[in-house]
């Protein structure tokens, strides 16, 4: 058996200083890009908060001090004592300061990155092109990297209490090799054993947990099937409610028990060497009791250098504590960053395209491709010419290489070989936003924004400027879908989701026709429809495909369908079998050929008419 088997994921992605640096510098610049200003001023609030014990101890050791030699006077007054009180309180009032600055600033940070955060997340998956964003690999990194997103302000805030942790250890340790130099050392090599067996016990938990995920991601789907309204009609018709319970409580129960042994080991561990450090307190303590008899110290100074020693203690374990905190959180943000490092399958072209009035001219010259991780070549020394403002119809069943063929005219993807031009230009030297403004394409899997409106729906076709109306009715009536908007209570303003106030929920098929809405509003020079009425009825399916070809005059349309009786009116029509073209011409002309576009045409005849 191979070894890699036995290796647990954990140990495969695990973090190493390196990547913990990398990963702590990015959550630092993106949150500072973010709020620059509130991000300066967190940290420098953090340290200063940090030292507020070590500075209070100081001002009341120096009072108590006072206070004795005061109580030995005849006549004392709490008079003496004003300049003290008067420190305390002009201290107090600098610390609330300080807390605010430190608590707003958080605040604000976390109000702005909460929303700034997801807007660089869509923005950075936009940038990297869809090619990229169909890997396997990048999709299991956004699916953890959407798991993990709202960490990235937690783990900015637990950085910053770590380097201000830091900064009051180094002056608690400078205080103390003042003092008492031999204290420092031995506190920090009592710590050694509590720093590993801590990072040992966290490994162990986030191991478990790691190497449990998908066990996780079923109790999770379990737990989602119900409590979905919709999924438990079949649920408690069935009545697999309990089958479904004990599924999630088996789980449950197993993440519990191992979960809770691990704390318990963890714990009883922690304390264990913890107590080794009170050993050494201890000493310290002596130390400056010592000093005390000797009268080399005063009753104040023993208040605040035994203060100091906890503190230094604190410190330590807050550093230690903080530290591991750190490696633990950033092997989770690990996918994040890494996403966010990714670059895209290919560089974007330099030269811009016009915004063209007219349909252009488009060439597919010698076109191979296969898609990533495959070995087949879906489409093979491919040759197509379309001329400017032709209505073109690709056919063929499915898996003939008719919708990769769109992806790669709208550069989701790079071919490995051949050539792409519109209006003799190669696509790959496009800059991509030049070309998508002159490109509309209607996929299979087309959008429903059910959040928003009919009209706004409409609009994402163009949505530049203000919504013209007159236009969304013009597209809704070419797309069919005029009619039934017509019906709905608030019609134009109608939200498309019973999940909102006031919203329905249409069909399929309506939802195909607001999307057709959708392109004929957008009104490009190349205008592309990907089987845009597989859903609807044969009557307004007819209907549609006549107002495709008068609707879009002097523009190039190519539409894609498996359905040969619906495209007969196109200028042309291209026969697609196994990546390759097998017939092109006219309706008429591939009839008379009685080839393979033929004898589909009278098969599907058969079934399907008009």
């Amino acid at each position: 058996m191979d070894t890699a088997t036995n290796v647990s994921r954990y140990e495969a992605d695990k973090v190493d200083l390196n990547e913990f640096v990398k990963i702590t510098k990015w959550v630092l610049g993106l949150i500072y890009n973010i709020s620059p200003l509130h991000f300066i001023l967190n940290i420098t609030a953090t340290i200063i908060w940090k030292w507020e014990d070590l500075i209070y101890s100081f001002i009341y050791a120096k009072a108590i001090d006072e206070l004795i030699k005061v109580a030995q006077l005849p006549g004392a007054s709490l008079t003496y004592l004003y300049p003290y009180l008067g420190i305390l309180l002009a201290y107090n009032f600098f610390s609330t300061i300080i807390s605010f600055i430190r608590s707003y600033s958080s605040q604000h940070i976390r109000v702005v990155s909460r929303y700034a955060i997801r807007k660089k997340e869509y923005d950075k998956l936009n940038s990297i092109g869809i090619q990229t964003l169909e890997i396997p690999e990048v999709n299991n990194k956004i699916n953890r990297a959407n798991d993990y997103l709202n960490n990235l302000m937690p783990y900015m805030e637990q950085t910053v209490n770590f380097i201000a942790d830091i900064v009051k250890l180094v002056t608690a340790v400078g205080l103390t090799i003042k003092f008492i130099p031999a204290f420092a050392p031995l506190i920090l090599i009592a710590s050694v054993p509590y720093l590993l067996f801590d990072r040992s016990m966290r490994k162990k938990l986030y191991k478990f947990d790691y190497d449990n995920t998908e066990k996780g991601r079923v109790a999770g789907n379990v737990h989602s099937d119900l409590t979905n309204s919709v999924k438990l009609h079949e649920v408690s018709i069935n009545n697999a409610y309990a089958y479904l319970d004990k599924k999630y409580t088996d789980i449950r129960d197993f993440f519990v028990s191992n979960r809770l042994e691990i704390f318990k080991k963890w714990r009883l561990g922690g304390s264990s060497l913890g107590f080794l450090n009170d050993i050494v307190i201890l000493f310290g303590y002596t130390q400056i009791f010592q000093k005390l008899i000797n009268k080399v110290i005063s009753v104040g100074d023993t208040v605040f250098w035994m203060r100091t020693l906890g503190i230094f203690q604190n410190s330590l374990h807050n550093v230690i504590r903080g530290l591991n905190d750190l490696f633990e959180w950033s092997l989770q943000l690990k996918d994040t960053y890494l996403l966010f490092q990714t670059q895209p399958a290919f560089e974007d072209g330099n030269i811009k395209f016009p915004k063209f009035t007219q349909g252009p001219g488009i060439i597919f010259k010698d076109i191979t491709f296969t898609y990533p991780n495959t070995s087949r070549p879906v489409i093979e020394n491919l040759n197509l010419e379309i001329n400017p403002g032709e209505k073109i119809a690709i056919v063929g069943q499915n898996g003939a290489g008719k919708t990769t063929l769109i992806k790669l005219l709208s550069r989701f993807y790079k071919v490995n070989s051949g050539k792409i031009l519109i209006n003799d230009t190669d696509i790959n030297a496009l800059e991509i936003n030049t070309l998508y403004q002159n490109m509309g394409v209607l996929f299979q899997d087309f959008n429903t924004h059910q959040h928003l409106t009919v009209k706004e729906n409409i609009f994402l076709g163009a949505p530049e400027g203000e919504i013209d109306m007159d236009k969304i009715k013009i597209a809704a009536e070419a797309a069919d879908a005029d009619k039934f908007i017509e019906k709905y209570t608030n019609k134009y303003n109608q939200v498309l989701s019973e999940k909102f106030k006031g919203g329905i929920r249409p069909s399929t098929g309506q939802w195909q026709k607001l999307a057709l809405a959708r392109f004929f509003y957008r009104n490009s020079p190349i205008v592309i429809f990907d089987e845009p009425t597989a859903s609807i009825d044969p009557v307004s399916e007819y209907n549609i495909f006549n107002k495709i070809y008068e609707f879009f005059k002097n523009k190039t349309v190519i539409i894609v369908s498996h359905r040969f009786s619906t495209v007969r009116n196109a200028d042309r029509i291209v026969v697609m079998e196994n990546g390759q073209i097998i017939e092109s011409g006219s309706h008429e002309t591939l009839m008379s050929q009685n080839g393979n576009y033929a004898n589909a045409f009278k098969l599907q005849a058969q079934g399907y008419t008009v």
